[in-house]
């Protein structure tokens, strides 16, 4: 019911109080030549007032029949379109698209809850790398819906710009156990098989404080496996499915609800050369069909000790070279400022010079820090005098940027990352001195070790908290 002709009425009512105010203060004469022209003031009034409704109304009827042909067809209203995340940096991390070679697949996977279908777009980068993305599709485009808290609940579709390329695989925020990874970038001539668990329907980057419903996520699975890729299974439920990838790149995509009782926010990804890369998700693939020398062949994952494969047709175990590890090593010098403030250790400035260019994703300066993570005894005696330096495992800061030969590098370690706290039961065991090994990698060859450095806690100081260390 529309209130249109009460508001005609109390229109007219008005003007007509107004009228009789201004009788009241007025002269005999003017108030006699007013009353004689009131009636047609009047009734042009309301010739306006019938003349506005007409097109309000008009307008109303269009847009109701307009909200029902958009719902019926299925088509949603375009947003604003996503904006690149942080500062895109051409020369560092997975540097910004190529302009011109970003493709949106064929792919068109339904989402379980209907709507519009889920896709993927090949990317590449200014620093040799080829990132995937995941998203949904609307003519033609890939983007992310005004849901679930994204863009305010706006229910519209907006669009992922060609230079839209998150941070990271796992660039997400995470709430409530929500991540939001949507992309993953890898070198130009790998392939990959990934997956990312938990996803908002959404397919949007989970930066809002909205909780989303655990009915509202999604198991993504996707790669790119080369020419000689054919098809991958996987399981639905208790059933077997086998999927068909997009010839040439082997792409597929594989979208599934979220199943209770899975740890949201958690995936990853297995790198690897076309037609060697065997499966690794623990619900995803469980095979994958090559064309290797003509003949039809399965790759299934790697089974546990004692375990066997089932499949019919293994393809031929990719030959893997088993010559030892070669490390040159150039004993070049390196420098460390120890940073203390008040008799606390806030972290290490290291730096030092770079014998070799880095010009693109496929090399890269790492340092290692050998001990992070290793178990000492919890005697207080060991807890004091511990060196983890040199032990097993270790911790590692990739400096993923352009690095110029011959130009000084500098790298900010926080005190907690090198001087590593030790759980042991409720005791906390702090290294007293730590080493740093500065290498330099390149995919495919040999790599090269360019220093080492070991730096102590000075006498009496102590730790700096890891927010007092940023």
């Amino acid at each position: 019911m529309t209130r249109l002709p009460e508001l005609h009425r109390l229109l007219v009512q008005g003007a007509r109080r107004q009228e009789a105010q201004e009788s009241r203060s007025e002269d005999p004469l003017r108030a006699a030549g007013r009353r004689a022209g009131s009636h047609v003031r009047l009734h042009g009034f309301r010739v306006r007032v019938r003349r506005l409704l007409v097109p309000i109304l008009a307008f109303g009827g269009l847009l109701a029949m307009t909200t029902i042909a958009l719902a019926a067809s299925g088509v949603i209203l375009t947003g604003a379109p996503v904006h690149p995340q942080g500062s895109p940096n051409p020369n560092a991390g997975d540097g910004v698209p190529v302009p011109g070679t970003s493709r949106l697949l064929p792919l068109r996977v339904p989402d379980p809850a209907g709507g519009l279908p889920w896709g993927m777009r090949i990317v590449d980068t200014t620093r040799g790398e080829v990132c995937l993305q995941v998203g949904r599709v609307e003519a033609g485009e890939l983007g992310e819906l005004g849901i679930d808290g994204a863009f305010h609940d706006d229910g519209r579709f907006h669009p992922l710009p060609a230079d839209a390329l998150p941070r990271d695989v796992f660039h997400g925020h995470f709430f409530d156990n929500v991540s939001s990874a949507n992309t993953a970038c890898q070198l130009a001539g790998q392939v990959s098989a990934g997956e990312h668990i938990g996803i908002p329907s959404s397919a949007a980057e989970a930066t809002h404080a909205t909780r989303t419903s655990r009915a509202d996520l999604r198991d993504i699975y996707y790669g790119i496996l080369g020419r000689d890729a054919v098809s991958v299974n996987y399981r639905a439920g208790a059933r077997q499915r086998s999927e068909a990838v997009v010839p040439g790149a082997g792409a597929y995509l594989i979208i599934r609800r979220f199943v209770p009782g899975e740890q949201a926010g958690t995936g990853g990804a297995s790198l690897g050369s076309e037609g060697r890369l065997q499966p690794v998700s623990r619900d995803g693939l469980s095979a994958i069909t090559y064309r290797i020398d003509g003949k039809l062949c399965q790759r299934a994952p790697v089974a546990p000790p004692g375990g066997r494969n089932h499949l019919a047709d293994l393809c031929p175990e990719p030959q893997w070279s088993h010559q030892p590890r070669r490390i040159a090593d150039l004993r070049r010098p390196l420098r460390a400022h120890l940073r203390v403030h008040d008799g606390r250790v806030e972290g290490v400035q290291l730096s030092f010079t770079a014998p070799f260019p880095v010009t693109s994703a496929v090399a890269e300066y790492r340092i290692e820090i050998p001990g992070l993570g290793t178990a000492i005894s919890c005697r207080p005696s060991a807890i004091v005098h511990a060196r983890l330096a040199g032990g097993s495992g270790g911790g590692l800061i990739s400096l993923q940027r352009d690095i110029a030969r011959g130009s000084t590098v500098t790298q900010w370690i926080a005190a907690p990352v090198l001087f590593q706290f030790v759980p042991c039961g409720h005791r906390v065991a702090v290294r007293r001195a730590a080493t740093m090994l500065v290498s330099y990698e390149n995919a495919g060859k040999t790599p090269t070790r360019v220093g080492k450095i070991t730096v102590r806690m000075p006498p009496g100081t102590r730790l700096a908290s890891s927010s007092r260390a940023r």
